[in-house]
């Protein structure tokens, strides 16, 4: 038994595998039979181990599985944002609207004010 490494040259990422040989009778010679052991750390040099299988873990019973949100409670969720948002920009137009009105009111009080001055 031995310890194999394999270098990924694109990334540079080291592959740890554990090698044992046996005998194949129909080619006549020995062949390896390789285990994955998991990755290099770069760093250290240590292994990282991992399981070898691919895709999602299953969960076991005693894990907690991650909660399922239902397509109705997120648009629920954007439905309530986007309604706190609405009345928000509303209130906004609103004030704005108010100050326009004021600022108008105040040009026409000055033009009042200059026309008077210079008509005398």
């Amino acid at each position: 038994m031995s310890i194999v490494r394999y270098t990924n040259k694109k990334t540079g990422q080291v592959a740890l595998y554990e090698s044992t040989s046996y005998y194949d009778p129909e080619t006549k010679q020995s062949r390896p039979r390789r285990k994955y052991l998991g990755m290099e750390d770069p760093e250290t040099g240590e292994l990282i181990p991992t399981s070898g299988k691919r895709g999602r873990k299953k969960f076991q019973e005693g894990d907690a599985q991650p909660k399922k949100v239902k397509q109705e409670d997120k648009y629920k969720v954007k439905y309530e944002k986007l309604l706190k948002e609405c009345s928000e920009k509303d209130a906004r137009i609103k004030q704005l609207e108010h100050e326009n009105k004021r600022l108008k009111f105040c040009i026409a009080k000055l033009r009042d004010t200059a026309s008077e001055m210079i008509g005398d």
